[in-house]
């Protein structure tokens, strides 16, 4: 089906009485006229964009320095019982050989994760909480 809409609005047709031939102006013509809001334009996060890394470390757990980890300096309040534990990683096969530093203790624990460390792990450790 075809639908055809045919207006016409006169121009004067060469009568310039005007009577008849134009359409009269709306009142207040022009302040009826507004103009079309601005498009708000959002553009979704790049793909494989890296989320940025958490302000705490909770106390158990292997994590990757950069995607889930920040670089800096960490405080843990000590172990949730027993002891607490944790090293500074340059790889992440479980091999002992990748340790570049690991502590264990009973109480408060420090430790500055590196740009250049690979993971940092942690076990029964209260959260570790950035302090620079």
């Amino acid at each position: 089906m075809v639908g055809v809409l045919i207006g016409i609005v006169g121009t004067g047709g060469g009568n310039d009485s005007g009577a008849g031939s134009q359409l009269p102006a709306p009142p207040n013509a022009a302040a009826s006229v507004t103009e079309a809001p601005t498009p708000v334009r959002t553009t979704p996060a790049a793909a494989g964009t890296p989320k940025k890394a958490p302000q705490e470390i909770p106390g158990d757990g292997t994590f990757l320095v950069g995607p889930e980890v920040r670089p800096g300096t960490y405080r843990t309040a000590g172990p949730t019982e027993g002891s607490c534990y944790w090293a500074r990683l340059e790889g992440t096969t479980g091999n002992p050989s990748e340790i570049i530093a690991n502590g264990t203790g009973k109480g408060q624990a420090t430790v500055t994760i590196l740009e250049t460390d690979k993971a940092f792990q942690t076990s029964g450790c209260q959260t570790w909480k950035p302090i620079n």
